[in-house]
C-alpha cells in the first residue's frame, strides 16, 4: 500500500494527499511487484534498486543513480517469521522522499501519525528522522533483551533453568548477532552520509547524523556486551548441566552397588548345595543382619569419600 504525505513550514500538520506534489513523502509498505512498478513509473526510479528493497537479506548500503540516492538500511523487526530484522529503503530525490518497506510494520508509525515535529518539504531532516526511528527500534528491543537476560541469569543462580530457557538463550543470542550484523554496516553508512557526497548537509544536519552515528556505535557496544553475557551464561549452564549429570551418574552407580551386596549374598546362600548355617534356625535373620551391616558400611564409606 502506498500513501502520500505532505506538510510544510507554514502548515506543519501532516496530511494525506492524492495527487503528487513537490516536497511530499511517499510511504510504501508491503511492497509487491505492482507497487514497485508504479513507483518506478511515477517517480522515474530504477526498478532493480526498488526490487532490492523487497529482498529480506538486503544489506545496508548507499547507491546513487539518476539524481536519486538509494539508502538501504535495516530496522529491528523481531516478530518476523524468518529473521529478526527487515530491510527499509529510503529514496532521496530532488523533489521527494520515498520509503519502501518490504513488510507491514509500525517502524514509521510515529512519523505517519504526526507524533514528531517535522515537515516533508525539509527532505534531509525527514530522512534523518527516519534513520533515528531505525535506531530507536533497536534500542527498544535491546532493553527487552536486557531484562530477559537478567531474568534467565537469576534462574541460573537458583539452578531452575529448564531446557526451554536454554533454547531461549540460543534464540536470543541469534537475534542479537543479527542486530549486530545489521548495525555494523549502518555505522559505515552514516559515516558516508557525513562526507556530504550524497546529501547536501547543513551544520544542524551534520550534528543529527553524528548523534545517530554515535547512537549506533553505543548500540553496537551494548550488543557485544549482551552477547558476552549470554556466552558466559551458556557456559555456566553447560557447567551446571554437566555437574548435575555427573551427580546423577554417581547416585545411580551407588544405588547399583548397594543393590549388588544383597544380590551376591542372596545368590551365594541360595545355591542348591550344603552351605554354612543351613540348619540354623535363625539363618535367614542372620543373613538379613549381615546384609544390613554391609549396606551400612558401604553407605558410610561412600559418604566419607564424597561419592554420594
Amino acid at each position: 500500500m502506498t500513501t502520500m504525505y505532505y506538510s510544510r513550514a507554514r502548515d506543519r500538520a501532516l496530511q494525506k494527499i492524492r495527487e503528487p506534489r513537490a516536497g511530499m513523502w511517499v510511504v510504501t509498505q508491503g511492497a509487491g511487484p505492482r507497487e514497485l512498478d508504479r513507483l518506478s513509473k511515477d517517480f522515474n526510479l530504477d526498478r532493480d534498486n526498488l526490487e532490492d528493497a523487497a529482498d529480506i537479506y538486503e544489506a545496508p548500503r548507499v547507491e546513487v543513480k539518476d539524481d536519486a540516492v538509494y539508502i538501504y538500511t535495516r530496522y529491528c523487526h523481531p516478530e518476523g517469521a524468518e529473521i529478526a530484522t527487515e530491510p527499509l529503503l529510503i529514496v532521496y530525490t530532488p523533489e521527494h522522499v520515498i520509503t519502501v518497506v518490504r513488510a507491514q510494520s509500525n517502524i514509521l508509525s510515529r512519523l505517519t501519525h504526526d507524533e514528531l515535529e517535522f515537515v516533508t518539504t525539509q527532505k534531509t531532516k525527514l530522512l534523518l528522522h527516519i534513520l533515528s526511528e531505525v535506531n530507536r527500534s533497536y534500542e527498544g528491543q535491546l532493553n527487552k533483551a536486557s531484562k530477559q537476560i537478567l531474568r534467565i541469569r537469576g534462574q541460573i543462580r537458583s539452578v531452575r533453568l529448564s531446557t526451554r530457557e536454554f533454547l531461549n538463550i540460543i534464540e536470543l543470542e541469534e537475534d542479537l548477532n543479527e542486530f549486530l550484523s545489521a548495525l555494523q554496516p549502518q555505522a559505515l553508512l552514516y559515516h558516508s552520509l557525513l562526507g556530504g557526497r550524497y546529501l547536501r548537509l547543513y551544520e544542524d544536519d551534520r550534528d543529527i547524523i553524528e548523534d545517530i552515528e554515535r547512537s549506533t556505535t553505543e548500540l553496537t557496544e551494548q550488543l557485544r556486551g549482551r552477547l558476552r553475557t549470554l556466552g558466559n551464561m551458556r557456559s555456566a549452564y553447560d557447567a551446571i548441566a554437566t555437574t548435575n549429570l555427573n551427580n546423577t551418574f554417581k547416585r545411580l552407580t551407588s544405588i547399583a552397588i548397594f543393590l549388588t551386596i544383597p544380590t551376591i549374598i542372596g545368590g551365594f546362600w541360595g545355591m542348591n548345595m550344603a552351605l554354612p548355617f543351613m540348619h540354623w534356625h535363625y539363618a535367614f535373620a542372620g543373613i538379613l543382619g549381615l546384609i544390613f551391616v554391609l549396606e551400612a558400611a558401604a553407605v558410610w564409606l561412600f559418604r566419607r569419600q564424597d561419592w554420594l
